[in-house]
């Protein structure tokens, strides 16, 4: 259905502003995947982080490599932590 479609663009199209606190971006994303989900759309927990990390500004683009390369096997939690993590510095 169209309200699917319109989820799935949200999520993917999604981009933190540089001036944005993490958390509620973070509140953001998980709505919209919660909303996804109650469609009956799934997706994998590496999926799900790196939809994540693709949407933080390009300031985040050092963290964002250097916690992909450390993490063999991503997690949407372990991804959020590590954001919460990083936003406080």
């Amino acid at each position: 259905s169209s309200s699917k479609l319109i989820l799935i663009k949200q999520l993917f199209n999604m981009k933190m502003r540089e001036t944005d606190p993490a958390t509620s971006h973070i509140n953001t994303f998980n709505r919209v995947l919660l909303e996804i989900s109650s469609e009956g759309i799934n997706f994998e927990e590496q999926v799900k982080a790196l939809a994540i990390l693709s949407s933080l500004p390009t300031s985040w683009e050092v963290f964002c490599t250097t916690f992909t390369n450390s993490s063999p096997k991503l997690t949407l939690d372990k991804t959020i932590k590590m954001i919460l993590s990083e936003d406080i510095r």
